[in-house]
C-alpha cells in the first residue's frame, strides 16, 4: 500500500471530530513522510516521532504538562488502582491523582465519605457504598453500621437505621390520594376515579365513593354501569340481526355459499350469547343449561 493512500484515509471513519482530525493530518503530513522514508530497524514508533517528538501534543504514558514530567507516585500502581493521573500522556494536566468514585486522598488510599472498606491487602483497597439509610460514614455495609442516619430513618439498637412509615400518620395526603411508603420517604398517589377517599389503588380500596359511584359489595361502580349494559346489548342485537339478513340476502343466489356463512353467523351467535351469560350478561335465552359441543355435533 501506497503512503498516499495511508493518508487519504486517516480521517475517513472520523464523524465527530473529523475538522479538528483533517487539521491535525496537514500538520502532519510533512513528519509522516519523514517516519516512512526511515530504516524500520533504526526509526522510534508512529505515536512517539509524530505525536511526542515533533508535534509535541502528547506525552509518553505516566508523564503530563508542557514538559512531559512524570506523574507523582509509583507508576506500577499509579493512584493505588483507585484513579488516574491528571494529564496522563497529554502536555495538559497537573500530574495530581483524580480518584475514582469512592476514593479520596492524595494518592487515592482512603474510602470517600459514604463509603467504607470492604477488602484490602498489601496490594488493594476496595470501597463500598454505605447502606442507603447512613448519613456522615460508616464503618461496614448494614444499616446497623452507620455513623448516623438520613432523614426518614430512626436509629434503633436491635435494627440500626430502621425506614420510618410515614404513612402510619393520619392526614398525610390530601382526602383523594393515598399514602404509599418508601425507603426513607413516602408518595401521595392518586385514588382511582370512582373513589372520594381511599387507602389503596383500585375501586375496591374506597374509603368513600366519587359523585356518580355506589358502593357494590367491595367496589365503588358507576352509576351509570345499567344503562351501558342495556346500550351494548341492544348493539349486540342489533349486530345479530344485521348479520341474520344479511345471510337471508346471499341463501337465494348461492345455497352453499349462503348455508356456510349461516352457520358461521350462528355459531357465532350462539358462542358470543354464551360468554356473556357465563359473565353475568344478559342474554337471548338462558344457554348456560346447554352443551353446546353435544348441540353442534355432527
Amino acid at each position: 500500500m501506497r503512503l498516499v493512500d495511508i493518508q487519504e484515509g486517516i480521517c475517513k471513519e472520523e464523524t465527530k471530530y473529523s475538522v479538528q482530525c483533517h487539521l491535525m493530518a496537514e500538520k502532519a503530513e510533512e513528519y509522516i513522510e519523514e517516519w516512512w522514508s526511515q530504516n524500520a530497524d533504526e526509526s522510534t514508533d508512529l505515536y512517539s516521532h509524530i505525536c511526542i517528538d515533533k508535534l509535541e501534543v502528547c506525552c509518553p504514558k505516566h508523564h503530563y504538562g508542557k514538559d512531559c514530567l512524570p506523574c507523582a507516585g509509583n507508576h506500577e500502581n499509579l493512584c493505588n488502582g483507585n484513579g488516574k493521573c491528571r494529564g496522563d500522556g497529554t502536555r495538559k494536566g497537573n500530574g495530581t491523582c483524580l480518584c475514582d468514585e469512592g476514593y479520596m486522598g492524595e494518592e487515592c488510599d482512603q474510602c470517600a465519605i459514604d463509603y467504607h472498606i470492604s477488602y484490602k491487602d498489601d496490594n488493594k483497597m476496595l470501597c463500598s457504598k454505605c447502606h442507603t439509610s447512613c448519613a456522615g460514614g460508616c464503618k461496614g455495609g448494614t444499616q446497623r453500621d452507620c455513623a448516623s442516619c438520613k432523614p426518614g430513618f430512626i436509629f434503633s439498637v436491635e435494627d440500626g437505621c430502621a425506614d420510618i412509615n410515614e404513612c402510619d400518620e393520619a392526614n398525610r395526603c390530601k382526602d383523594n390520594e393515598y399514602c404509599l411508603n418508601s425507603l426513607g420517604s413516602y408518595t401521595c398517589m392518586k385514588c382511582d376515579k370512582s373513589c372520594k377517599e381511599c387507602y389503596g389503588d383500585g375501586p375496591d380500596m374506597c374509603r368513600r365513593c366519587a359523585k356518580g359511584y355506589s358502593k357494590k359489595g367491595e367496589f365503588c361502580v358507576s352509576d351509570k354501569g345499567e344503562d351501558t349494559n342495556e346500550t351494548l346489548t341492544s348493539t349486540r342485537f342489533m349486530t345479530y340481526i344485521g348479520l341474520l339478513i344479511a345471510t337471508g340476502i346471499l341463501l337465494p343466489k348461492s345455497a352453499t355459499l349462503g348455508s356456510m356463512v349461516g352457520f358461521a353467523v350462528l355459531s357465532y351467535i350462539m358462542g358470543a350469547e354464551y360468554y356473556c351469560m357465563i359473565n353475568g350478561h344478559t342474554g337471548l335465552v338462558n344457554l348456560t343449561n346447554y352443551d353446546l359441543f353435544q348441540m353442534f355435533r355432527i
